[in-house]
């Protein structure tokens, strides 16, 4: 399957992308747009998968002391620091959910037969078939476009490991409820009707 990661950052300052095909041919940027038309190429010609570097969702709790908290997953060795609400965690949360929604109303006009989903576990072989998914790249030093193409390239590398058994392989964040930004951006940029999206949280895979 054709995978590609875009390490959500603004556009033409602070973002990457890499992606790879299913020969292990390797090809990277940061020009937001060429990640676009690469995406868009591949999935004309069979399936894609393509993951988010930022929050693709956030947790809906019940108990006011843990609404802001990290996500399950979020925390452990030098993840103290790391919880979706935090300045870091909220300034990348903002900003993909802009970059994602130029990225998926992009690609709407470039292949509107396009279809996207959320479930790595059943894996689709078809054309037109794009499975969405959120990478967690952890130790972050970003102060130029290389170290964000390597984010990329690292997740990329991380998913496909993963994928090797998409059976057995099982998401870096688990938490019983959410609210989906991906799933919104989905509904905004006409990729689905179906107001399920908003409430089911994609695969993250998280980096070592």
């Amino acid at each position: 399957m054709f995978t590609a990661v875009i390490d959500i950052g603004t556009p033409g300052k602070t973002l990457g992308w890499a992606a790879t095909d299913v020969a292990g041919k390797m090809v990277d940027g940061t020009d937001i747009d060429d990640c676009i038309t690469t995406v868009a190429e591949a999935l004309r010609k069979g399936p894609v998968a393509l993951g988010f570097e930022a929050p693709m969702w956030i947790p809906t709790r019940m108990e006011p002391a843990r609404l802001t908290s990290a996500r399950k997953g979020n925390t452990g060795p030098g993840l103290a620091s790391r919880p979706f609400s935090a300045s870091a965690g909220a300034t990348v949360l903002v900003t993909g959910m802009v970059v994602v929604t130029y990225v998926m109303r992009r690609l709407r006009e470039l292949v509107p037969a396009g279809e996207a989903y959320f479930d790595w576990h059943v894996p689709r072989k078809d054309t037109f078939q794009l499975l969405l998914w959120e990478a967690f790249v952890t130790n972050q030093k970003k102060s130029h476009h290389a170290r964000h193409v390597e984010d990329a390239k690292l997740a990329v590398a991380a998913f496909l490991a993963g994928m090797r058994d998409p059976d057995t392989f099982q998401s870096s964040v688990i938490e019983p409820d959410c609210v989906s930004l991906l799933g919104a951006a989905l509904l905004k940029a006409g990729w689905s009707t179906d107001l399920s999206v908003l409430n089911t949280p994609c695969l993250v895979v998280r980096t070592n």
